[in-house]
């Protein structure tokens, strides 16, 4: 399974490379079904690896003058204290197990899973849709 997670970490990065976005709902799945990862674990190590390889891909542009310093204050600034706030005072809040129907349990990493399939879903039915404007 291992070589499967490594092949699609290098499919990530070449769709990363190629369209420039995209990167962290597509490495979550990877982390989970393919390393084992725990799904919240798996948020924060996504977070992680596409900020750092952001980071890195963005240093050309910064040494070209192609970035726009106010955009990243006033969308990066605010993106950033709304992961630290959700993920330092929302997500533990959340129990483990979130309700149970019978014997089937459904727990706080079932459910960050089912969250990401939808946005991925709608997401890929928004790119693939036509505007009618």
């Amino acid at each position: 399974m291992e070589i499967a997670g490594f092949l699609a970490s290098i499919l990530i990065g070449i769709s990363l490379g190629l369209i420039g976005g995209g990167g962290s709902i597509l490495t979550v799945p990877v982390l989970v079904y393919l390393f084992q990862v725990d799904a919240v674990l798996a948020t924060t190590y996504s977070l992680f690896v596409v900020g750092a390889t952001s980071l890195v891909g963005s240093t050309s542009y910064f040494k070209n003058n192609l970035i726009d310093l106010k955009t990243v204050i006033t969308f990066g600034l605010p993106s950033i204290v709304g992961v630290y706030l959700s993920r330092h005072f929302i997500l533990p809040q959340i129990p483990n197990t979130l309700f149970q129907i019978g014997d089937f349990h459904v727990s706080k990493s079932m459910f960050l899973m089912l969250v990401f399939a939808v946005l991925m879903l709608v997401a890929s039915f928004k790119m693939i849709k036509k505007d009618k404007h």
